[in-house]
């Protein structure tokens, strides 16, 4: 990250500005929501591509529901997130009780979903929202002034992003849960013959990445100040990427939060710098697939010297 901002920055002067690196945290927040979702999902050995209708679902329902009933904020965050628990426990059913593998669960999920909304909402687009979305992506921790008179500072949607990635970290390394998502991820067999309870733990485990996409969906409305039935539906190669790029092995058992949020840093650093260097946006997914292969290539090099290291000590 450090010798790809020097080499853009090179380019482009305006990369490595504070202005820039507080709009990319900012920007990122809701990719990086997601991602610790996914990322959890991973570790435990599963991969779930339904959260980005999850998110879009919670977030036109809670959207429409408040637009009638007077609301606030913090009512908006617990709808969605309440939403997107129970679609998750949706998917943790399938995945635990039928042993369908989790891909072929959360496609077909992610389609009846989406689907279901588009078919039962007709106009699933929203314009206006209540104005307390946009006050809070307006709210920064602290800012100050530069000298062009445009205000610079930590949003209160970094925050929020900062604080899930810390609660996911204690979680997984201080908790009895969090070493048993890496242990079913690791080996299930094993994990089962230790003692750990595989429902709870993948009923926490798909419920998380609800609860996170329902935030994350609160997140993206404070932003953009619409609901759109397909800009979500757009994440999932960008957040699986980040994951990947971060060192989360799709085999699960091995991965860090701090990883998975290195990569979504590191996915915003790219597609901000295509924009500065003024390159068109149709190049990004052109990158990001780049991203995966490469990532995921390496990692199963190294497996393979890893491996092969083992053999030669043994023998």
């Amino acid at each position: 990250m450090v010798a790809y901002s020097l080499i853009v920055n090179s380019i482009s002067k305006s990369f490595l500005t504070a202005e820039n690196m507080f709009d990319i945290l900012k920007s990122s927040s809701i990719m990086g929501v997601m991602a610790i979702g996914a990322f959890i999902v991973m570790l435990s050995g599963g991969i779930d591509i339904s959260f980005p209708a999850i998110a879009t679902v919670s977030m036109y329902v809670t959207v429409r529901i408040l637009e009638r009933f007077n609301g606030n904020l913090f009512l908006a965050f617990a709808m969605a997130s309440v939403f997107g628990i129970m679609f998750g426990c949706v998917n943790a059913l399938l995945v635990y009780y039928f042993n369908i593998p989790t891909l072929i669960v959360t496609l077909g999920t992610s389609s009846i979903f989406h689907g279901s909304m588009l078919s039962i909402a007709r106009i699933p687009h929203i314009y206006t929202v209540p104005g307390y979305f946009f006050e809070f992506s307006k709210k920064y921790i602290f800012s100050w002034v530069n000298g062009e008179g445009v205000t610079i500072g930590l949003s209160t949607m970094t925050c929020t992003m900062l604080i899930i990635a810390i609660l996911t970290w204690l979680l997984l390394h201080y908790t009895m849960l969090g070493r048993g998502i890496y242990a079913i991820g690791g080996n299930l067999e094993a994990a089962k013959r230790a003692g750990f309870n595989i429902m709870k733990i993948q009923f926490f485990v798909y419920s998380y990445i609800g609860f996170l996409s329902g935030i994350a969906s609160i997140l993206y409305v404070s932003l953009v100040r619409h609901v759109h039935p397909f800009n979500l539906m757009g994440m999932l190669l960008d957040v699986i990427a980040a994951v990947v790029l971060g060192g989360a092995s799709l085999a699960g058992g091995s991965g860090t939060v701090l990883g998975t949020m290195l990569g979504v840093g590191m996915i915003y650093f790219i597609k901000n710098s295509l924009i500065l260097m003024k390159i068109p946006s149709y190049w990004d997914p052109v990158v990001i697939g780049l991203i995966i292969i490469v990532s995921t290539g390496i990692n199963a090099y190294r497996k393979i010297l890893g491996r092969s290291g083992v053999k030669i000590i043994e023998a």
